[in-house]
């Protein structure tokens, strides 16, 4: 097994987990490494492809988003709303 298969299996099997415990940060954790991955191959992909040279707009409104809801998924794990 490749070491970027054994990275997916390992990522698959935390994120399970996390789901499992009611832990977000990861997922904030992941989204945020899709927009900065994004940002450097300068596509992304939604329901399709989309590319920063064809369609600017959406590209940067789907970077913003994944970087938005990332770090609120990491920052609800540490700063809990009271309730």
């Amino acid at each position: 097994m490749t070491l970027n298969r054994s990275i997916n299996y390992l990522a698959f099997a935390l994120l399970m987990i996390s789901i499992a415990f009611g832990i977000q940060s990861l997922w904030g954790a992941l989204f945020v490494y899709w927009a900065v991955w994004s940002i450097r191959a300068n596509h992304a992909f939604l329901l399709s492809d989309v590319r920063r040279d064809e369609d600017p707009v959406l590209f940067w409104l789907i970077q913003l988003a994944w970087v938005v809801f990332g770090l609120w998924m990491i920052a609800a794990d540490f700063f809990p709303l009271p309730g």
